[in-house]
């Protein structure tokens, strides 16, 4: 029997009612990290015959040289038990014109192939930016796993606004 949480996407009408100042609540944290503006990444691993992915907000560049980024996955996520050291795996950062595959991805509903490349890193298709990553380090961070990844290929998509999380909504610049 597993004990994994099925995993919800993170966007609640109406938004949660603020808690009141210097309250450190679940809640209150929620609220407060709500508001700041982030990119939406899909992460994706090529698991034969499926790929597996989510969408991912928690996304950072971390050095040039060597080339690294972190992604934070959930520790119920679908992909984390994947993303051990040494996996190959892929981090798309989605357009403003990608916002339905946000939530898709968003949902565990199994998916089909056909967002991403068909071989090779499952890069979403028509992504703004596609970074092929080897897994480098895994590090508890508490209600998620904090992955450090090296790029080994970037793919520059053409260039369009970007799609950002903000106040539990996908936005775009204006």
């Amino acid at each position: 029997m597993s004990s994994r949480r099925p995993i919800r996407a993170g966007i609640r009408a109406g938004g949660a009612p603020h808690a009141a100042s210097g309250e450190l609540t679940a809640d209150a944290l929620r609220d407060a990290f709500s508001r700041w503006a982030s990119g939406v990444t899909v992460v994706a691993v090529r698991d034969e015959p499926h790929v597996v992915a989510i969408t991912a907000t928690a996304f950072v560049p971390v050095s040039i040289e060597p080339p690294l980024v972190l992604v934070c996955i959930g520790t119920n996520a679908i992909v984390l038990p994947l993303l051990e050291p040494g996996a190959a795996f892929a981090i798309s950062i989605l357009s403003a014109d990608q916002r339905r595959l946000a939530s898709m991805f968003a949902d565990p509903a199994p998916l089909g192939r056909e967002h991403f490349a068909a071989e090779g890193e499952p890069l979403v298709r028509g992504a703004l930016v596609g970074l092929a990553c080897t897994v480098r380090d895994v590090h508890p961070g508490g209600d998620h796993a904090i992955v450090v990844a090296q790029i080994s290929r970037l793919v520059m998509g053409d260039e369009a606004p970007p799609l950002l999380y903000y106040g539990r909504e996908y936005r775009v610049l204006a």
